[in-house]
């Protein structure tokens, strides 16, 4: 049997003259039958202002997505069908959306061989882009279990703090991975008892590169044996991507089991003989921008805005903060009507639609944007955040209107700033004369 490859950046569809596309990052490309979980790291390429509507995907192999996994904040980590959005970057013609999926994958021991895990993402406009990676689904124990591999347990069968999922798709903006996240756990079908064992281990970034933690597959001395236990689990120590001077990005956590009969060991020169467990993002963006480390932001900055329809002007926003750092690059930023609210955005100083910026310390920059064609969506090219160093804040807005047929009720503008995305300030829409 051919042993899928560890596809990374490999697997993806297009469709549509815009060559819109689901590029598989990595994902958990085996497991044995006693575990049963889904792992994958994914990166879209989407139309402007485009955003994920829902995630499903084949969770018994057969190739039909019909589980569907809800979204979650980003870095929350848990146990359930979830997915996280990591990044968001934007480039002049398209947008790019790079998420973490889990989610059980519902196998059983009489199922071993190679599953197609289908992920169907569908977008705000109703396509669907799809990625089929295979998965190899081994034998955990019985007469034609001869290789070794290395768990992925389900739901907290790790036990405690972390669960199974917190070493894959985790997020380290700060470059460090805490010694709970990386864990390997070697069985042996052919042992008969615990015995000293080993794998080699590797960290990948996502072009291919080993991380300066492991130039090398490393190796490490573990204990195998061949219960469904996971008592003799190895977890290792803490590690700092930034102190060994990594560069930032998606990394795969690799790692070649060895066996007591060496024809059965995973070759460690071998890249698609190596199971990939977990993964990390760190400092990650797509596409140029501060890293979302350096900086938050969040509704506020002018306060709650009311209006009446037909009526004025008002100027909702969001706060950045600065947490890190003392440059901050330039940054794309999009702001988004609601749907279905019948705001409009209004034009200033004769026909330009403009973002304001303006610090604590009173500095003011306006920056001019274009108007998506169907009114819903402005776009703002290098706009500078005005923060000079942690601790610093700043606020941005736009003016907004509400037409003549605007509801009455709560809404909100979102604020996509670089890789970061937020609701604005409350927008209150209220009768004349309220």
């Amino acid at each position: 049997m051919t042993s899928p490859a560890n596809q990374q950046g490999k697997q993806s569809n297009k469709i549509g003259p815009g060559g819109w596309e689901l590029l598989t990052l990595g994902y958990a490309n085996r497991f044995p039958t006693w575990d049963s979980e889904f792992r994958y790291d994914g990166r879209l390429r989407v139309p402007m202002g485009a955003k994920i509507k829902e995630i499903k995907y084949a969770d018994g192999g057969d190739g039909n997505a019909d589980r569907r996994a809800g979204e979650v904040r980003r870095g929350q980590m848990g146990t359930g069908e979830e997915y996280e959005i990591i990044d968001r970057a934007f480039l002049d013609d398209a947008d790019l959306l790079t998420f973490t999926l889990r989610g059980d994958a519902n196998g059983n021991a009489d199922r071993p061989g190679i599953w197609k895990m289908r992920v169907d993402v569908r977008l705000d406009d109703g396509s669907v882009l799809t990625a089929e990676p295979e998965v190899e689904v081994m034998r955990s124990e019985g007469s034609d279990a001869t290789r070794p591999f290395v768990r992925l347990p389900y739901d907290n069968h790790w036990g405690g703090n972390p669960n199974s999922q917190a070493g894959f798709g985790y997020v380290a903006d700060d470059g460090i991975i805490p010694g709970d996240k990386l864990i390997i756990d070697l069985v042996d079908p052919l042992v008969s008892n615990d015995t000293p064992g080993s794998v080699f281990y590797q960290l990948v970034h996502e072009d291919g590169t080993p991380s300066a933690y492991t130039p090398e597959p490393e190796q490490l001395h573990v204990t195998s044996h061949k219960s469904s236990s996971t008592a003799h689990r190895t977890t290792l120590p803490p590690l700092n991507l930034r102190q060994k001077g990594d560069k930032p990005g998606y990394y795969r956590f690799l790692v070649w089991p060895q066996s007591v009969n060496p024809k059965y060991s995973a070759d460690p020169s071998d890249p698609e003989a190596a199971s990939q467990i977990g993964s990390v993002y760190y400092r990650y963006s797509a596409c140029g921008g501060a890293p979302a480390s350096t900086f938050t932001v969040s509704p506020g900055g002018p306060p709650d805005v009311t209006l009446t329809p037909g009526g004025g002007v008002g100027y909702p926003g969001v706060r950045l903060q600065a947490t890190a750092g003392e440059t901050f690059p330039e940054q794309t930023v999009r702001v988004s009507l609601p749907r279905d609210k019948k705001l409009k955005f209004v034009a200033e100083r004769g026909s330009t639609y403009l973002l304001t910026v303006q610090n604590s310390q009173g500095t003011v920059q306006h920056y001019p944007g274009s108007l998506s064609a169907d009114g819903q969506t402005l776009t703002f090219q290098r706009v500078g955040l005005l923060l000079t160093g942690a601790g610093m804040e700043a606020s941005m807005w736009v003016a907004v209107q509400a037409t003549g047929s605007a509801p009455q009720g709560t809404t909100r503008l979102t604020f996509q700033v670089g890789g970061q995305t937020s609701p604005s300030s409350a927008i209150h829409v209220v009768p004349a004369g309220a």
